[in-house]
């Protein structure tokens, strides 16, 4: 079976990998002219997903991510009001994306590929690029995010809905922070809840994996409410770019990390505030939720955030895009190859996950004053 894969992310490499292992004759296509960065920043694995990672030795277990032991809420002085064990391993997108990209095989992995059409006709698919190349298979999957052209193709009415608040990002080389600072944060998950939003912080790898003390990152995550004209003063880069989903690493206008740095002086404690100082590019996501009603029309699939979108609190949307695809994967062996009978059984197991999530993720953000639609 030929099957095609549009976009190159971690669900899409997820997709390919698990594919690929079935033996099946699998392609990636990916919009980006070169390699992926800074996509998200710190990143937490579920377990199933990080056990996949070992068991095809993607990823050893000693060199996942960096541990921490313990979690501390911060009270509104910046001390640890209370903690207790955790017992997780934090990474970075770049840092999965990387080792996700160096097992699947190079030849069949293709830069700066923009999908434009799909035609399905006599049980096969043929998509178009921007740069005028034509392919065609018996399947393909659209894991191209959340303003995937391949959902366009048969879902148009479904797209992103904005939940009433954004994700202000940072990371912070370890090697420009103190002796004490490190000490403060090192192995540990950092919580500071507050009236209608938090902050949460951990160390994640350096940007080429590196795990030694003094080369990894600290990642830190603001979750703020913000009204749509907020929404699109934050959203207008400082070119007067107007973006979609995101200001990247080095985009944000000099209002927005003014404004930013203002309200740092304002809600959060010396600790956290400094580090929101001492952030360069910061970058900021909007959250959004997606919900599709059928992740399959003919030969096309959705997975990943191409189908849904589950809020970050439920540190479930990678897993849920792995999980997308090795069910898919799964799905066509045992129905022997037979799309038709699979991707049906696929659809619907996928979707009752998907759907539990969404709810879940809104409900913690309700608890935290965030958003407010549920």
């Amino acid at each position: 079976m030929k099957i095609i894969i549009i976009g190159g992310s971690i669900g899409g490499l997820s997709a390919g990998i698990a594919l690929d292992c079935k033996g099946y004759d699998v392609e990636i296509y990916e919009r980006s002219a070169g390699r992926m960065q800074d996509r998200g920043a710190g990143l937490v694995i579920q377990p199933d997903m990080m056990n996949y990672l070992q068991e095809h030795h993607i990823s050893a277990k000693e060199v996942f991510g960096v541990p921490a032991y313990e979690r501390q809420v911060l009270n509104s002085n910046g001390d640890p009001s209370y903690t207790f064990k955790n017992d997780t391993s934090f990474t970075s997108w770049n840092y999965i994306w990387q080792q996700l990209k160096d097992h699947f095989p190079e030849d069949r992995y293709y830069f700066g590929h923009q999908l434009e059409t799909i035609a399905e006709k006599d049980n096969h698919v043929a998509v178009t690029f921007a740069n005028g190349i034509r392919k065609t298979a018996d399947l393909v999957i659209g894991a191209d995010g959340y303003s995937s052209v391949t959902r366009a193709h048969f879902l148009p009415e479904s797209a992103p809905a904005y939940a009433g608040y954004v994700a202000y990002r940072g990371l912070i080389p370890e090697s420009k922070m103190t002796d004490e600072e490190i000490a403060f944060f090192e192995n540990r998950f950092s919580i500071y809840p507050y009236r209608h939003s938090h902050l949460l912080c951990y160390m994640v790898p350096g940007t080429k994996g590196e795990l030694n003390k003094g080369q990894r990152l600290y990642n830190w995550v603001w979750y703020l409410n913000k009204s749509e004209q907020q929404l699109n003063e934050i959203l207008t880069d400082k070119d007067g770019k107007k973006r979609l989903y995101a200001v990247p690493p080095a985009f944000l206008s000099s209002k927005s990390i003014n404004d930013l740095h203002q309200l740092a002086n304002d809600e959060l404690p010396a600790i956290l505030r400094d580090r929101v100082h001492q952030t360069e590019n910061p970058f900021v996501q909007v959250i959004v939720d997606l919900a599709v009603p059928k992740m399959y029309s003919g030969r096309i699939a959705l997975l990943g955030d191409a189908a849904f979108v589950v809020r970050p609190h439920t540190a479930s949307g990678t897993a849920k895009a792995y999980r997308d695809a090795i069910a898919l994967a799964d799905c066509l062996y045992y129905h022997k190859d037979d799309i038709d009978s699979a991707l049906p059984h696929w659809n619907d197991q996928q979707i009752r996950e998907a759907s539990h999530l969404i709810q879940y993720g809104k409900q913690l953000a309700l608890r935290s004053g965030l958003g407010g639609n549920i």
